[in-house]
C-alpha cells in the first residue's frame, strides 16, 4: 500500500489529519504504514478513519483521495507536498480489519 501526501491538516505526536491519494490497490481502515519516502526514521501509523466525499468508509479505492486519520508513532515527520518540492509517501501494508486481505 502506499498514499500520497497531500496536506496535512493537523499534526500531533501521535495523530496526524491528512488529505492523501491513494497510490496503490484498496487500502482498508485498519492498515498500518511503516516507511516514510525520503525519511531515516521508521514509522508506525494506522489508518484509523476515512472520509471520503464527506462520508466515513472503510476502504479507499487506488486512484481516490480521502481526508485520512493516522494514528501512531512518526506522524510528526508527514508534512504538505507542492508540485515545486514533491510529494511525501508512506508505505504499509493492510492490517487484520475484517473483510481485508493481509497484503
Amino acid at each position: 500500500m502506499e498514499l500520497q501526501i497531500n496536506e496535512v491538516r493537523n499534526s500531533q505526536w501521535a495523530e496526524a489529519t491528512v488529505t492523501v491519494r491513494n497510490l496503490g490497490g484498496t487500502v482498508f481502515r485498519g492498515a498500518r504504514f511503516h516507511r516514510v519516502d525520503g525519511a531515516e526514521h521508521l514509522i508506525d501509523l494506522e489508518l484509523t478513519r476515512i472520509i471520503h466525499y464527506q462520508r466515513t468508509v472503510d476502504e479507499l479505492s487506488g486512484g481516490h483521495t480521502a481526508l485520512v486519520t493516522l494514528s501512531g508513532s512518526g506522524a510528526r515527520v508527514l508534512r504538505s507536498g507542492t508540485l515545486a518540492d514533491g510529494w511525501q509517501c508512506i508505505e504499509g501494508h493492510n492490517g487484520p480489519t475484517p473483510g481485508a486481505p493481509d497484503q
